[in-house]
């Protein structure tokens, strides 16, 4: 069972070996049904998914793990590649070497089973723009858009290069994901699921595209007669042709014909020698991948193979040595079956005498005692040397990564534009709506104090809702692809929140100055222009405010739909001590948690503390007000010179404190327990 680690195949240098030993994970009961931030932290008692994993794997091999649904194939996964999250115990080392977190992720890529891209990048702008967070800062953009086009080369999507990623079908997908796993050339490739969606040829060559990966070699014409049957590809000779009547002669050359475009076609499959000039070019790699009943012709494909059930691994070893292993335990392999659907059927039988996956545990335990146990330490050196090389590895600065990622943020708006001019147009409907409600204004009279109050309460309260309803879908959808990237080390999750901040910033200003213009040109245009700065800046950091509650909302819950009904309680607070529904004073205090409040106090402010003069008619019976400052002290607003900009720097605050609260939730995801 154990294979040399000394050994190195002619000008591929000593062979790295990845050992796991005793892997245990631990998830508590209740996060299996994780549904949202707010989890109860009572401690509960603790599932073992993982149980007492050993195992190796070495450059050359391509290991596919078997085993059904709760086996615990992408957990064992998740732990060997080290992206997984919990209570993991036991040890990874490479030639003998303990290997942390950020070790594997520099040495390794992990495939997911779904595709989590931006859909809306075309697949050439997805890998420039992932090759700049991959590689190392110094490298050139030259150097960069050849090793893009290397990788489009290599996986078969030259000619889809400027297609998006929406469009592309399901193979397409999985090889750029792939492609897009190969930017920093690692060694080893952990891949889940990768052939769930696809159909048979699709499937088949992305396990080729990764076996080839392994072994440096195309699939020799001997290895796909195995596949598709002895001597399927081979040209009838002279003396087969001439033997039998003649309609067999045709018959056989329209095969022979079938099956050598056939051949071609296998040929014609992507193919990676283009990479083999990048930095570990000359290494072999090794592939482990989780696989849910392979077509015999894919099962073919894997040097060797992993079996779980029950979170333990029943059987590891070479493919071809997989079926005397279990006939020595009186499991025989039928005829014309294939292998991966008779080894998942007898483990997943339980009605026999004896439970087979015991059975095949017990002697797989005897057979390998001892096995894992300090192999591979005569290449240790060469591992400590390797891994140097990979430690001087810089990433870009935080301020590039934040730059990078307002262009992607912005990108998918502009691809996204027509969705974004039919939100705009109801935005500006409402603005049309409300100049028109309130055009009949006149004069500053006592009969148009109320009706100036009430627009400006209705320009504080439109731009609010309308920005932090329309970002509290962000985290619920972004989440996955935060987790693994910032998982990944792909980029901080500071700069991710703080570019996806600053990207709402210009369209805040945009839209609070373009939604202010039309009600302004209709209303309070007889107060000059100095006026409408003012409160168009106002609206706009009311805007910027209000996607810091948005956000807030976002992060709570990982649904938006929980994220709007959650808003609810928050809004009614925020209205009532705004300063339009009842008398402020009469709670001293809590004036000051609400965003509408700022905006509406800094907006009457701005509009009422130059007017000294209000008509009073002599026939009124009721109270007269006759100033602006009266019209603010009525209000329980303040009069102090100070006070628009107190209100402003006072949004910010409340700004600044939602987005902190915000970014605690969702570190909180992204470092919960779990892979990704």
């Amino acid at each position: 069972m154990q294979e040399s680690g000394g050994s190195s195949d002619r000008g591929q240098g000593p062979s790295l070996c990845l050992e796991w030993k005793q892997l245990n994970y631990y998830v508590p009961a209740q996060e299996q049904s994780n549904y949202s931030f707010w989890n109860e932290c009572r401690k509960k008692r603790e599932l073992r998914i993982l149980q007492d994993a050993s195992g190796h794997m070495k450059t050359g091999d391509l290991i596919a793990i078997l085993g059904g649904s709760g086996a615990g194939k992408t957990t064992l996964l998740a732990a060997i590649s080290q992206r997984l999250r919990g209570n993991l115990t036991g040890d990874v080392v490479l030639n003998g070497m303990a290997m942390e977190r950020h070790q594997m992720t520099r040495i390794s890529s992990f495939l997911p089973q779904f595709e989590i891209n931006v859909k809306t990048f075309t697949a050439y702008e997805h890998l420039y723009f992932m090759s700049h967070f991959k590689m190392h800062r110094r490298t050139t953009k030259s150097e960069k858009r050849q090793r893009v086009a290397d990788l489009l080369l290599a996986v078969g999507l030259r000619d889809s290069a400027h297609t998006r990623i929406q469009q592309l079908s399901g193979g397409e997908r999985k090889r750029l994901s792939l492609a897009e796993e190969l930017i920093t050339d690692p060694i080893f490739l952990f891949c889940d699921e990768p052939t769930t969606g696809l159909d048979s040829f699709s499937a088949y060559s992305v396990i080729k595209t990764l076996r080839h990966l392994c072994t440096r070699r195309r699939i020799a014409k001997h290895s796909l007669n195995q596949v598709y049957g002895e001597d399927s590809f081979e040209t009838p000779s002279g003396e087969s042709s001439s033997s039998g009547s003649g309609s067999k002669s045709i018959e056989m050359e329209v095969v022979a014909e079938s099956h050598e475009s056939l051949l071609q076609a296998m040929r014609e499959l992507p193919t990676l020698g283009i990479l083999n000039n990048s930095p570990n070019g000359t290494h072999k790699k090794a592939a482990i991948c989780s696989i849910h009943q392979p077509t015999s012709d894919i099962f073919e494909l894997f040097t060797h193979i992993i079996l779980m059930d029950g979170g333990r691994i029943v059987y590891q070893g070479r493919t071809e040595q997989a079926a005397k292993f279990f006939t020595d335990l009186g499991y025989e392999l039928p005829l014309n079956c294939n292998p991966a659907d008779f080894y998942l059927k007898t483990l997943a039988d339980k009605d026999g005498k004896e439970n087979a996956g015991a059975v095949l545990r017990a002697k797989y335990e005897h057979e390998t005692d001892g096995l894992y146990s300090g192999s591979w330490l005569l290449a240790r050196n060469y591992s400590g040397d390797y891994l140097k090389h990979v430690q001087n590895f810089k990433k870009i600065r935080w301020v590039y990564q934040v730059y990078l990622l307002m262009v992607r943020f912005m990108t998918e708006d502009v691809r996204n534009i027509k969705s974004g001019l039919i939100s705009f147009g109801f935005f500006m409907i409402t603005a049309v709506t409300l100049s028109l409600m309130y055009s009949g204004i006149g004069g500053l009279t006592q009969r148009t104090v109320q009706d100036v109050g009430g627009s400006i309460f209705m320009l504080s309260n439109e731009m609010i809702f309308t920005f932090s309803y329309g970002v509290t879908y962000i985290f619920p959808a972004a989440l996955p692809i935060i987790r693994r990237e910032v998982g990944e080390g792909t980029y901080s999750l500071s700069a991710y929140y703080v570019a996806l901040v600053l990207s709402f910033v210009p369209v805040a200003f945009f839209k609070g100055y373009v939604f202010l213009s039309v009600i302004y040109a209709s209303i309070y245009y007889t107060r000059g222009f100095l006026l409408y700065l003012s409160m168009g800046f106002l609206m706009s950091l009311s805007a910027v405010a209000a996607v810091g509650y948005g956000v807030f909302l976002s992060s709570l819950f990982e649904s938006d739909k929980m994220a709007s009904e959650c808003a609810a309680p928050f809004d009614l607070i925020f209205l009532i001590f705004g300063g339009t529904y009842m008398n402020v004073d009469t709670v001293p205090g809590l004036k000051y948690i609400s965003l509408f409040f700022y905006s509406n106090e800094a907006l009457m402010y701005k509009f009422w503390i130059d007017i000294d003069n209000i008509d009073c008619p002599v026939n009124e019976d009721h109270p007269c007000i006759k100033t602006g400052v009266e019209v603010l002290e009525q209000g329980s607003f303040r009069t102090a010179d100070y006070t628009y900009w107190l209100d402003c720097f006072s949004l910010m605050v409340v700004a600044v404190i939602f987005h902190i609260v915000s970014f605690a939730l969702v570190r909180r995801y992204i470092h919960r327990s779990g892979y990704y």
